[in-house]
């Protein structure tokens, strides 16, 4: 279960989920979802951007502007990490720790350093896994769109992917019988 208040969402987050159809779903999660205005910035498809704004007009996403110094402190954050991480990637990992959010990331290099900053961070099996707890999606249909979304992002984790497409299909099986 989400345990934190609020998650910060980096941009292959939403762009995985709008990619499934599931962005709806990810909004009904018992949390508020933030990022900040370079992930936004990031989204370029016309249908992506429109459905993204619908959620910040709605006021159910909270898109984060920062001041000078938060950029400043950004860019050093940037500077001084090893992994070649993006300024939009550092200003999410930068604003989840400094609102002690838990960091929403599919890119394995962020999410490694972010762990050694003592940062929680967790990727988009960790939505699945939330969105069938809290009854938002049935395990039939998440099986369909982790499998969808398995098919169109080999970046994910495979092995993982699979093992919870197999748990969901067998708790499936052992409900019609």
């Amino acid at each position: 279960m989400i345990a934190e208040k609020i998650v910060v969402s980096d941009t292959n987050i939403f762009l995985d989920l709008i990619s499934i159809n599931l962005l709806e779903d990810f909004f009904r999660l018992p949390c508020e979802i933030h990022t900040s205005d370079f992930v936004v910035g990031e989204i370029l498809k016309p249908e992506q951007i429109s459905a993204i704004n619908g959620f910040v007009y709605s006021k159910k996403l909270t898109v984060r502007s920062f001041d000078f110094a938060e950029l400043s402190a950004i860019s050093d954050l940037q500077q001084n990490c090893n992994t070649n991480a993006s300024f939009t990637d550092c200003s999410v990992w930068y604003y989840a720790k400094k609102i002690n959010a838990r960091l929403l990331t599919g890119d394995g290099k962020l999410r490694r350093t972010v762990e050694k900053d003592n940062v929680l961070v967790s990727g988009i099996l960790y939505i699945f896994d939330n969105l069938v707890e809290y009854g938002i999606l049935d395990k039939t249909e998440a099986s369909k769109k982790l499998s969808q979304l398995l098919s169109i992002n080999p970046r994910l984790p495979h092995g993982e992917c699979q093992k919870r497409i197999e748990e969901w299909c067998a708790c499936r099986g052992a409900n019609v019988s």
